[in-house]
């Protein structure tokens, strides 16, 4: 049976789990070209940092039947999600990503260290010891693999969701969003070789009608900015950005976004 570790730390805003995972289609879209890009003998350890609502670490389960998976979040109602859908070969720790060697101490090296639509999450400040802390976790040969948002990523949402936070005192963009060459310098610092890999930014077209743009909004953006302001404000922000959610409509009728992805895939050479 999957396990939660009873270590708890609260880092991020509370999430709704349930909530998020209703409205993550968008990145399930892309999970097979990821997946592509990452393949699986069947006997892999891996750990997926921030798995979130979990449907993707159940996917990476099955692909190593004879291995197992580790995924690791901040939130205990997104591991309550994760634990709802998870196989036998998984396991769950709650914490912020920051303390992962102290989260899981005893649960070894592992072949491949993952994240997915994440690590944008994690202050700029915080990704060169994280990523110190995945070579360390890593055996020697195993595979770094991230993507999370980069560059100019959901310019037209923060342009109005930004616009109203503004004006409450929050920053239009609370998020930390690399470009490839930054990236690829940390990356390295860190002791990993992309030398059969990369680390880069690729742009998608991700389709949203009006109610997809309003939950994606409602459930993954709007607790970014309201982490920087007082809560007596979050109503009042909520409901601007609601009232201007069609400024969001292109000229083709829909409420589609350009997502901006970095996109790494290093290795962990020989020590």
């Amino acid at each position: 049976m999957a396990e939660q570790s009873s270590q708890i730390v609260n880092f991020l805003p509370d999430w709704d789990g349930a909530s998020y995972a209703a409205n993550a289609g968008h990145h399930r879209v892309f999970d097979a070209a990821f997946l592509a890009t990452l393949p699986f003998e069947g006997h892999e350890r891996v750990l997926d940092l921030c798995c979130g609502s979990g449907e993707f670490t159940r996917t990476i389960a099955d692909l190593v039947p004879d291995g197992h998976v580790v995924g690791l979040d901040a939130q205990p109602s997104m591991i309550d999600e994760a634990l709802a859908c998870a196989g036998p070969n998984q396991t769950f720790v709650t914490g912020p990503v920051q303390h992962v060697r102290a989260l899981i101490a005893e649960a070894g090296t592992f072949d491949v260290v993952m994240s997915r639509s994440a690590l944008h999450w994690v202050p700029e400040e915080d990704h060169p010891p994280l990523l110190a802390d995945c070579y360390e976790l890593l055996r020697p040969g195993g595979r770094l693999r991230i993507e999370c948002g980069g560059g100019d990523n959901v310019r037209a949402m923060m342009s109005v969701v930004g616009d109203a936070a503004a004006k409450r005192g929050a920053p239009t963009c609370p998020w930390t969003y690399f470009g490839a060459g930054q990236y690829l310098d940390l990356v390295e610092a860190a002791g990993f070789s992309v030398d059969t890999g990369w680390v880069r930014t690729v742009a998608q077209h991700r389709a949203f009608d009006r109610a997809g743009c309003i939950g994606w909004i409602t459930s993954q953006c709007f607790q970014a900015y309201e982490a920087h302001m007082p809560e007596a404000m979050h109503a009042g922000f909520r409901a601007e950005v609601l009232a201007r959610v069609d400024e969001l409509q292109r000229r083709d009728g829909t409420y589609d976004e350009t997502f901006v992805r970095l996109d790494v895939l290093a290795r962990c050479p020989s020590r």
